[in-house]
């Protein structure tokens, strides 16, 4: 039971564009296989923050958006919408997604199966830099990254998670 690649694009495109029309960004989805069925998840905030009735106002919109584009023909059997905010360990899906988060730590899994974990230094062309908890910077090229969260790194007693540059 898997969902074809322009029904793919299509839930993609229309996720994001309904939850932004109601005012939040779309930080990014994840669709995946359960049992019979298929879950999509989607990953929204604000600048305030996400409260739970946010949650429920955008997976309304969803709902009723996937229904009236044929949610049967998306998705053979069931589907299963999920929408949160992207939480303390935040999922990082775009290179500005990376610009953005820079001076905080995340962890990475590669395509090649490597895990990274380190302080992200920059974003630019493509090139991905990470400060490695041994202090040297790595290069990684974005397309090689298969999954990026920031991450709560406790260290010495202090919360390091997240720690914007210049925070306290």
């Amino acid at each position: 039971m898997m969902i074809s690649g322009n029904a793919l694009a299509f839930l993609k495109k229309n996720v994001c564009e309904t939850a932004e029309n109601l005012g939040y960004e779309c930080v990014g989805t994840e669709i995946a296989r359960s049992g019979r069925g298929s879950v999509v998840r989607v990953y929204i905030d604000a600048p305030g923050g996400v409260r739970h009735e946010d949650c429920e106002k955008v997976s309304r919109a969803l709902s009723d958006m996937i229904e009236s584009s044929g949610g049967e023909t998306l998705f053979p059997g069931k589907y299963f919408l999920e929408v949160s905010s992207p939480g303390l360990e935040r999922p990082l899906y775009t290179q500005e997604h990376y610009r953005r988060f820079a001076g905080r730590y995340a962890s990475l899994s590669l395509a090649s199966g490597e895990k990274v974990t380190g302080q992200i230094m920059s974003c630019d062309g493509g090139v991905v830099v990470m400060r490695a908890q041994d202090d040297r910077d790595v290069s990684l090229p974005f397309g090689g990254i298969k999954k990026g969260n920031l991450a709560y790194i406790e260290n010495k007693g202090v919360k390091k998670a997240n720690k914007a540059r210049g925070g306290k």
